[in-house]
């Protein structure tokens, strides 16, 4: 009887392998993909089957798994990147994938001309994806062997306080469009209290004291060491935040907001009642820029701004840190970078009272003639045999201090 059982079970297996073998040749060919092996193993239970993993199904699985990990943006951003690098290999079964596929894709990019910054988050995501897989006890490539290449610094974009004149010049003060109204705000905030454009999108009504013009936001990083912090603005800034307050409740009566408690919303047609995106502030900057016609000034120009404000009016390293949000100075020393015009003036200013011990040293020009003066006093004393007495050199030294008064300090000459 148990032969009978088991000589059916073999033929159901060999029947589910057989046409699910052929259903994934199917499917990866209506999709165009190719793969380098199709095949099929039987697992360690009896009856049971299960296919190598494709790299497109992978990477499904490991952002699904990163999103309780890290923020959604992270795991929007390596799922990107993990996309791309399927596309260049075809969807293969990550197993076979190896070293040199991986270098062939990163050589690629850079012969295209890809940003060399750019390299380190695509770097980043292959290394979490490859690490996540060898420690489930797949045989993929040893994530460490995947370089990160060293970042190359660069000096800062720094917003000027004419650059934010021009801009705020180009938004219509008396227009009725919330989008202006809104936008207006979030400028002001951005520019007052340096705050990231993540942390400023974040900020919920509630969370406003409007009297006292200040809130507390949750920082977007050093989360661990200050995960919350107070930020502060001008007046001018809260009458804009006044009037955008106003309009959004007419604009709530309109439409329902996908998030009640949200401070910024959209209020275009297609993300209508969302919460404003990084992605939508940073267009919103960006074409602002372009009416005004000055370089694309970023919400991070205006943090770097008021991390050089904060120096320049006589604070500390300290300061930045706190009203920034940073977690240790260390991440401070960027924003306190100087350069140009704003270095020279500085550095001249500690100039002015510093002593030029390398000039040659210049004869007074008052001490020659009080010198000529003196030694013909002396010779005329002496000229019939006389003595001069202590009290004629004191008068005489009082007489060229008199004379010399301001030109030369005679009397410690004559000392």
């Amino acid at each position: 009887m148990d032969s009978i059982l088991e000589k059916s079970q073999k033929k159901i297996d060999a029947i589910v392998r057989k046409y699910a073998l052929k259903a994934l040749r199917v499917l990866t060919a209506d999709l165009g993909l190719r793969t380098r092996t199709n095949r099929i193993h039987r697992s360690s239970h009896p009856g049971e089957f299960s296919c190598y993993m494709l790299t497109k199904d992978a990477i499904y699985q490991f952002s699904n798994w990163r999103q309780f990990k890290v923020k959604i943006n992270t795991v929007r951003g390596y799922d990107r990147e993990l996309r791309n690098f399927c596309l260049f290999l075809r969807n293969p079964e990550i197993e076979n994938i190896t070293l040199s596929d991986v270098m062939e894709y990163l050589n690629g990019m850079a012969d295209l001309g890809w940003d060399r910054n750019s390299f380190v988050g695509k770097c980043m995501a292959l290394r979490k994806f490859f690490e996540f897989y060898r420690l489930q006890g797949y045989k993929v490539i040893d994530e460490e062997l995947i370089p990160i290449p060293d970042k190359v610094m660069k000096l800062p974009r720094v917003a000027s306080d004419e650059q934010f004149d021009q801009l705020i010049a180009v938004i219509p003060k008396d227009s009725n469009d919330p989008r202006h109204i809104r936008n207006l705000a979030i400028i002001g905030m951005l520019w007052d209290t340096g705050a990231r454009n993540g942390e400023i999108c974040s900020i919920d009504v509630n969370d406003l004291d409007l009297t006292e013009m200040r809130t507390i936001i949750r920082t977007e990083k050093a989360k661990s060491r200050r995960p919350f912090r107070e930020i502060f603005w001008t007046k001018s800034t809260n009458d804009y935040l006044l009037r955008w307050i106003e309009k959004r409740k007419h604009l709530e009566k309109q439409v329902k907001f996908d998030e009640p408690e949200a401070l910024f919303v959209s209020a275009t047609s297609s993300k209508y009642g969302q919460r404003f995106s990084i992605k939508g502030l940073g267009e919103m900057l960006r074409r602002y820029c372009n009416k005004a016609e000055m370089p694309y000034m970023n919400a991070h120009s205006f943090r770097h701004h008021r991390g050089h404000h904060i120096i320049k009016s006589g604070g500390s390293t300290s300061d930045v840190m706190n009203i920034l949000g940073h977690s240790s100075v260390q991440s401070t020393t960027i924003y306190t970078m100087m350069r140009g015009k704003e270095l020279e003036e500085r550095a001249r200013l500690f100039l002015g009272d510093n002593k030029d011990r390398f000039a040659e040293k210049q004869a007074d020009p008052g001490f020659g003639k009080a010198l000529q003066g003196f030694m013909a006093f002396v010779q005329n004393q002496n000229k019939d045999n006389g003595s001069v007495t202590a009290e004629n050199l004191e008068q005489q030294v009082n007489y060229f201090a008199q004379q010399f008064k301001g030109k030369v300090p005679y009397p410690h000459y004559a000392s």
